[in-house]
């Protein structure tokens, strides 16, 4: 199989990233722990397009202050469209970024940057640079994240009946959460303790 090939068969995982995103922030009051990089607070806002994954053409657009907590999101996500583009506010020591995240190549667009503090043209560059790089940082890492619990097998047990219960409003509580993700090893050590 070719690289194109790996890239058209796991495009799919774009979506659920971004519904798995979604799903942590109501938990979580979005605010989510990346391993190896620390806490990020991630709000989901401004936009939201959904698309069904087997019919491109059929597409719920939403835009607002908070488009997820619609009716139209709701009823789209039941029907089995999935997040294509959303709008993301990342906060994370203490810097803002603002940006929309594109499910099919994890994309960012429309880039609001922290303010910026230093003076001087070179330094501005050098700086956005650094911005942008711990933007994509976080984003990479959220992803990882995902995969490391996408690629488990507590993803089929637990998690996914987990988030069609929150999709019919039943929402999971933290700890509940925080086990659904723990790494496998720590699972493993806690059985065994028990």
């Amino acid at each position: 199989m070719d690289l194109v090939d790996r890239i058209e068969t796991t495009r799919f995982l774009g979506g659920e990233f971004l519904l798995w995103l979604w799903f942590s922030r109501d938990v979580l009051d979005g605010v989510l722990e990346i391993p190896g990089q620390g806490v990020v607070e991630v709000a989901l806002e401004s936009t939201l397009l959904l698309v069904d994954p087997l019919a491109d053409k059929e597409r719920v657009n939403i835009r607002g202050l908070d488009p997820l907590g619609s009716l139209e999101a709701e009823q789209a996500l039941l029907r089995g469209k999935l997040p294509r583009k959303v709008g993301l506010r990342f906060t994370f020591e203490q810097s803002e970024w603002v940006a929309q995240l594109d499910a099919a190549s994890l994309a960012l667009s429309g880039v609001k940057l922290p303010a910026l503090l230093s003076e001087g043209e070179e330094e501005h560059f050098h700086e956005r640079m650094r911005l942008l790089e711990q933007l994509h940082d976080l984003v990479q890492g959220l992803y990882r994240h995902f995969l490391s619990v996408r690629l488990a097998p507590r993803w089929q047990a637990a998690l996914l009946p987990a988030m069609r219960e929150w999709l019919r409003g039943e929402l999971l509580d933290s700890t509940a959460y925080e086990a659904l993700h723990a790494p496998a090893a720590a699972t493993k050590r806690r059985r065994k303790a028990k």
